[in-house]
């Protein structure tokens, strides 16, 4: 499930709650098999059901349609990497399915769960890699090139890539020039070239699962069942929380911390913040599972602890309530100072309070134009100054019509527009 979200969140730009929303519903249409699970293998006795599968994908999935492979089942079969439920599969009832009248959201996620099985069980992509050691003044450089051999199931997943609005960009295949050994090269050009460094990149939910899914992972027993942070049926939810409360937010594909999460970070005890008592926790109830730990001493140490966190931080932390705030999300940037704008139960108003910009929603410019003076127009109008108006009324001639609203910001009390009407 976890590599399911990731992949949709990377090629669809679906969050992680609507990945599982979404399998959800395909599984209770029948569609595919149980969806909360960690495995990407599948039992011995279901390889005939598989080939019968992978053929029914290549038949009712349109993007696949043409596609033969001979699978090689052997390859996603292994019982010991099997723990209470199997790899997500599309079902045979997809043989029965008109995919066109899906939602276009489910077959998108067909086409995703197809695409891994048929990649999966596909003919191996192999290639020829060449390494070229050159000497130069006593210094040695080395690079490296590849030729394919058999392109096998990266032909598969190329077939899906090509179908994407967004096309994803695969590194360059880098070729090198036919040499042998010994060969001297002359007149080769040289030059220094300058680089720098830079950040990490803000997660996306694709990353952030990723790391959810190994935090911690050294600190883990071998035969502890669940690792990381989180299991594939809470990961969402836990990310969703962390939005929901306001100490992250979304821009784009990014996941950006709050001020209040920067806040939660740096005044919560390392021990809460570290995957290390995930750990711990879940070595104790592996030991539990086998009856080789009291669950009652388990308990009790979890109580213990509560009790010595709060008595140790409560009064620490009663003197840093000032470092939260409500945060409010941005409408767009004043035209006035740059600062934020902010939307309130009567207007639109600029968060700098030495700034006197304000847009109300009862303005009469609207009001007579009947209106309503909506967040989206608010934001157009913050960000180019002009928005796009359907059907505003005429109080001349009793008519609608489409038009542009400028505005048109003096820098006084209060906030002019004015109306381009829309030529044909």
């Amino acid at each position: 499930l976890t590599t399911l979200q990731r992949e949709a969140n990377r090629y669809y730009g679906f969050t992680a709650q609507q990945t599982l929303d979404l399998v959800q519903t395909l599984y209770e249409k029948k569609l595919l098999t149980y969806p909360r699970t960690d495995s990407q293998f599948i039992t011995d006795d279901m390889e005939d059901t598989a080939r019968q599968v992978i053929s029914i994908v290549c038949r009712q999935l349109p993007l696949f349609s043409g596609v033969s492979i001979t699978p090689d089942i052997a390859r996603v079969t292994d019982n010991s990497k099997v723990t209470d439920h199997h790899a997500i599969l599309p079902t045979v009832q997809l043989e029965k399915q008109e995919v066109s009248a899906l939602p276009q959201s489910e077959q998108k996620i067909l086409n995703l769960v197809g695409m891994r099985l048929l990649c999966a069980t596909g003919e191996k992509h192999t290639y020829a890699e060449t390494q070229i050691t050159l000497s130069c003044e006593s210094y040695t450089f080395k690079t490296k090139g590849k030729t394919v051999v058999q392109n096998g199931w990266k032909a598969i997943e190329e077939l899906f890539k090509a179908s994407l609005k967004t096309k994803e960009k695969d590194d360059p295949v880098k070729s090198l020039p036919e040499v042998h050994e010994g060969d001297v090269l002359d007149s080769v050009s040289a030059s220094v070239t300058e680089h720098f460094t830079t950040p990490p990149k803000q997660y996306t939910e694709d990353t952030l699962l990723s790391a959810m899914e190994t935090a911690g992972n050294d600190q883990f027993d071998d035969d502890t069942e669940k690792k990381g942070l989180g299991t594939p049926a809470t990961r969402a939810g836990i990310i969703e929380k962390l939005v929901k409360s306001g100490f992250a937010e979304r821009k784009g594909k990014q996941l950006i911390p709050t001020q209040n999460g920067a806040a939660l970070v740096s005044i919560l005890p390392d021990m809460l913040t570290s995957p290390q008592l995930t750990a711990e926790w879940e070595n104790n109830l592996t030991q539990i599972a086998k009856g080789a730990a009291d669950p009652g001493e388990f308990l009790s140490g979890i109580e213990a602890m509560a009790r010595e966190l709060v008595r140790t931080h409560a009064a620490a932390l009663d003197g840093k309530k000032d470092l939260f705030r409500e945060e409010k999300p941005s409408v767009g940037k004043c035209p006035r100072c740059g600062s934020p704008v902010h939307e309130g139960k009567k207007n639109y108003y600029c968060s700098n309070k030495e700034c006197a910009f304000v847009m109300w929603k009862n303005d009469r410019f609207f009001e007579e134009r009947k209106t309503a003076f909506s967040a989206k127009i608010a934001a157009a109008l913050l960000k180019s100054g002009k928005a796009n108006v359907k059907k505003l009324y005429s109080p001349k001639t009793g008519k609608t019509y489409d038009g542009t609203i400028v505005l048109a910001d003096t820098g006084g009390k209060y906030v002019n527009y004015r109306i381009e009407v829309q030529k044909n």
